[in-house]
């Protein structure tokens, strides 16, 4: 019987950057309707803003890290470049009315800012439960 490698030796980057961003949207989706109930559509659209700004800032990090581990020769710079500057572009959208509303609601703008967070120690319960398991 040969000897199988560890399932963490097993699993890829990408199946454990997927859980994440899965776990995380689950985290907005409870904390929205917290949100809702608690503080209403202005606490809701704080949380979402500050989300959408957390989950841009996270989808960026995990492309540049892409970019800068497997160069490809043939990645066009002038797309890369539009790409950065729309992020820019969005992030600031967002991150203005996420300040407007933070005068509104700062508990949501807190929950939406940690989502990720919520991600990440997800996969972390998630990676405990499995080892423990075998």
């Amino acid at each position: 019987m040969a000897d199988e490698p560890p399932w963490y030796d097993r699993e890829t980057s990408a199946q454990v950057l997927r859980r994440i961003k899965w776990i995380a949207a689950s985290a907005y989706a409870a904390f929205a309707v917290f949100s809702l109930i608690s503080g209403g559509f202005w606490a809701f659209l704080g949380l979402t803003c500050s989300a959408a700004v957390t989950m841009i800032a996270f989808l960026w990090l995990e492309e540049i890290g892409e970019i800068f581990l497997q160069p490809d020769p043939q990645r066009n710079a002038r797309k890369l470049i539009v790409r950065t500057f729309a992020r820019y572009a969005l992030l600031g959208a967002a991150l203005i009315v996420m300040i407007i509303i933070a005068r509104f609601d700062t508990v949501s703008v807190l929950l939406g800012v940690s989502v990720i967070v919520a991600g990440i120690c997800g996969e972390a319960v998630y990676s405990l439960y499995r080892s423990l398991a075998e």
